[in-house]
């Protein structure tokens, strides 16, 4: 009874801190998007639409690189603890090889694109000036990777509230080093540039000095951690590396058929569209554990259970999906610059692409629960984002951004059919494509009724009459997501009431 008593013990904590730590990673997560989107006024002041389109491309391409250079590495950092930390000493070993190997990986990766610096300025950045930009970019990579290595650490260690607190520190030393170059120097994007550096090198050397004294790290090349690790990280490169080329590529095209200056506007665009896929994405990371627990347990009526619970999660992240593509073009037509106006036609379109996806990732955590299954994830991700480059590669020079907008939905819906085809041949969990259909229709009907008078009429001005339809317009859409699913609203109500009262 006693051992008993103690696993439901481990349990009940152990679901206590997941649902902890995906609030404080939630919480922080947010937080750091809302302080970038509220920043967003001042950078386009002294940013010119070119400036953020270098950002833009080389920020796209650290992304990309960083899992070449670390051959995905980061994910063996997060497997590999679970192996290993009853081994303390032989942790330490694996932590210091990674970290080792990984920077002196991205100083080669770095020396031979400066040896070949002309192809590199040519092909992978566009027609950026190799010194001093592309340089700086380079070295931000490197350090970049040791960043992303530690802030795996903390996080396979389950330290939600250190790393949350060590990302939200980083973020505003880059905010004060962005306003010291970029506003008080008047740098543009060579001083975004350095503030980056500068930022994670400062992290770098804090997680070196900190593992060292804590006698948590010992640096040294132990093969046959790094190979174990390697065997287990190089087949997951191509699902890491497939969507970041895709975008990468995607932004060199525009730039090559328009300018880096259209590929800012399109940048500015992304920041309000990748909002809407932030929230879905803390939507997914609370609706994953909790999906696991019911396919584990399977109850009586478990999968009217999954059912009810989407129906209303997709119909809230609807609501979002709405506002951001309502509210965007006020946001920006009154606090950036005239430049950047134009930002706002694509935020819609862009959040379109999200409200497709979000059918991707309510299946795709059923890949995650059965171990085989999620083997053949590649396969989506890999087909999409391949189809994604030679789509965008037609599109782009006719269309220019909105080719690249049409390349991106055509893909992720291809995307999204794979990971449903997949998932069903392992289990049906209650979910119904219908329900998922019916929702997207809903938001882009919306989103269509509030934007008829920005389209007609109000295009690059603020208008209180437009603003105030707007929010009769998103009234409405609660108004209906709440009647459809009162029921599963009432449900959950219930329940929590029910816990209140056992407490």
């Amino acid at each position: 009874m006693k051992r008993g008593q103690k696993r439901m013990e481990n349990k009940s904590s152990s679901g206590r801190k997941v649902l902890i730590n995906s609030i404080i990673y939630s919480c922080s997560g947010l937080l750091l998007k809302c302080f970038s989107f509220f920043l967003l006024p001042l950078y386009t002041v002294y940013l010119t639409t070119e400036d953020y389109g270098i950002n833009s491309v080389i920020t796209s391409f650290i992304s990309t690189a960083s899992f070449i250079v670390a051959f995905s590495l980061f994910s063996a950092v997060m497997r590999f603890y679970v192996d290993l930390k009853e081994e303390p000493e032989k942790l330490k070993r694996f932590y210091g090889t990674i970290s080792l190997f990984v920077f002196f990986s991205g100083t080669a990766f770095a020396v031979v694109l400066t040896i070949f610096r002309q192809f590199t300025s040519k092909y992978l950045f566009s027609g950026i000036d190799y010194y001093p930009l592309i340089l700086v970019a380079l070295i931000s990579l490197i350090f970049n990777c040791e960043y992303t290595i530690f802030d795996n650490i903390l996080r396979s260690q389950q330290r939600a509230l250190k790393s949350s607190i060590c990302s939200i520190i980083y973020f505003f030393v880059s905010v004060a080093l962005n306003i010291f170059f970029v506003v008080g120097l008047k740098m543009g994007a060579l001083g975004t540039l350095l503030a980056s550096l500068i930022a994670y090198v400062l992290y770098t050397a804090y997680f070196v000095i900190e593992m060292s004294v804590t006698h948590t790290i010992k640096f040294c090349m132990d093969l046959k951690l790094l190979k174990d690790a390697l065997k287990y990280s190089i087949p997951i490169m191509p699902h890491n590396l497939s969507t970041q080329i895709a975008l990468f590529v995607s932004k060199l095209l525009i730039s090559d058929v328009g300018s880096l200056a259209d590929l800012g506007v399109y940048s500015v665009a992304t920041q309000f569209g990748n909002i809407a896929d932030t929230i879905q994405c803390y939507v997914d990371s609370a609706y994953g554990p909790w999906l696991y627990e019911r396919l584990h347990n399977k109850e009586n009526k478990y999968k009217k259970t999954i059912r009810q619970n989407v129906k209303l999660l997709i119909a809230v992240i609807g609501l979002f999906f709405v506002g951001i593509s309502l509210f965007a073009q006020d946001y920006i037509v009154l606090f950036l610059q005239k430049s950047y106006v134009g930002a706002w036609m694509y935020v819609p379109m862009i959040v379109s692409v999200f409200a497709i996806k979000t059918t991707y990732y309510f299946y795709v955590e059923i890949l995650f629960y059965y171990k085989e299954a999620s083997r053949k994830l590649f396969i989506a991700t890999l087909t999409g984002s391949v189809l994604n480059i030679l789509l965008s590669a037609i599109f782009i020079p006719i269309w220019s951004v909105y080719g690249s907008i049409l390349a991106d939905a055509i893909a992720m819906l291809v995307r999204v059919i794979i990971v449903v085809a997949i998932s069903r041949k392992y289990e049906d969990v209650g979910l119904r494509i219908r329900d998922f259909v019916i929702n997207f229709v809903i938001i882009e009907l919306f989103i269509f009724m509030g934007l008829i008078l920005s389209i007609m009429k109000y295009q690059t001005t603020f208008s209180i009459f437009n603003f105030g339809y707007k929010i009769v317009v998103a009234f409405l859409y609660v108004i209906m997501i709440f009647v459809m699913n009162r029921e599963s609203a009432m449900v959950l109500l219930a329940n929590f009431k029910e816990k209140r009262k056992k407490k």
